[in-house]
């Protein structure tokens, strides 16, 4: 048996949660990834796991195993990887998922430097909104938007944004101008939708001790960033955006800020990656370079 090979098979279908999502992590047959966690109970005579049809279990001695192993597997991968690092710069292929105007207006047009820093490194990008587990899908890394909650990861904020709301002068010109909060109750407005159920997110302000949820009756309500963006450019309601998002339309006079006596609420960002998994040079660089660009972006650093 190969302790190692053994060992993470473990690791990572504690993890993911099933057999054939850690076989498709470690791209070996789910038959294979069953052999060497059964020849490691045999071995250890113990059971590490409960198997039903439906769902995996770690038992109490697999809970104990599973801490140890972790420490024992970054470890060495520490000591490989920085043997290795010694005489090597930074290479291959990482997977990183990220919102998706983060990463179109962000992340992507500034990629040209990273790879001038490091050239034989590749990024396969995921862009979207919708949720994904990293551990089961084997994603690098992630950058989120939001509170974290997520088990099994390490979040480190690397920025923080505001909201500006907005519309654009030909919809300020047949609607009015609203003066309050209170005022878009009347107006025609736009949703986003949440990535995690579909539910119009409110829209907030703040106002000193004086705070503002509304939950409005959208004329429309899209799930996208990007599409958000459009649908105020297009003068279809009044938008509450990232305000990274919308500064450029509103330098070049298509959109209008409104309600700039109120303020709204600052939205942490996060890059997430597996704690128990050890951070390979190629890693490191694209998580060291992503917090370098977001401590020098006007609307994205943290105050």
């Amino acid at each position: 048996m190969d302790r190692i090979a053994a060992m993470n098979a473990f690791v990572r279908v504690v993890e993911a949660g099933t057999f054939t999502k850690a076989a498709d992590t470690l791209d070996l047959p789910n038959s294979t990834v069953t052999r060497l966690i059964q020849q490691l109970e045999d071995d250890l005579k113990v059971r590490l796991l409960h198997r039903t049809t439906r769902v995996i279990t770690v038992t109490p001695e697999g809970a104990t195993y599973y801490e140890r192993v972790v420490r024992l597997l970054a470890d060495l991968a520490d000591i490989e990887s920085s043997t290795k690092e010694s005489r090597a710069k930074p290479s291959g292929k990482i997977r990183v998922v990220t919102p998706a105007a983060i990463g179109a207006l962000v992340v992507v047009p500034a990629l040209a430097e990273f790879y001038r820093l490091y050239p034989d490194v590749d990024i396969e990008l995921d862009i979207g909104n919708r949720h994904t587990d990293l551990v089961a899908e084997g994603i690098d890394c992630a950058i989120r938007a939001g509170e974290m909650d997520a088990q099994y990861l390490a979040a480190r904020q690397i920025g923080e944004f505001g909201f500006t709301t907005c519309a654009t002068p030909e919809y300020l010109r047949i609607h009015g101008t609203p003066h309050s909060p209170d005022d878009l109750r009347a107006q025609p407005t736009v949703g986003m939708g949440s990535a995690r159920d579909g539910r119009s997110l409110p829209f907030q302000f703040a106002n000193g001790e004086q705070a503002y949820e509304l939950a409005l009756n959208h004329k429309l309500v899209v799930n996208d960033t990007n599409a958000y963006l459009s649908a105020g450019l297009a003068s279809l309601g009044i938008i509450q955006a990232p305000t990274y998002c919308v500064r450029e339309a509103i330098e070049s006079g298509q959109l209008v800020p409104l309600l700039d006596d109120w303020d709204q609420s600052l939205i942490p960002v996060h890059v997430l990656y597996a704690p128990n998994r050890y951070l390979s040079a190629k890693v490191r660089a694209f998580i060291d370079w992503v917090i370098e660009l977001f401590e020098q972006h006007e609307y994205l650093r943290r105050h």
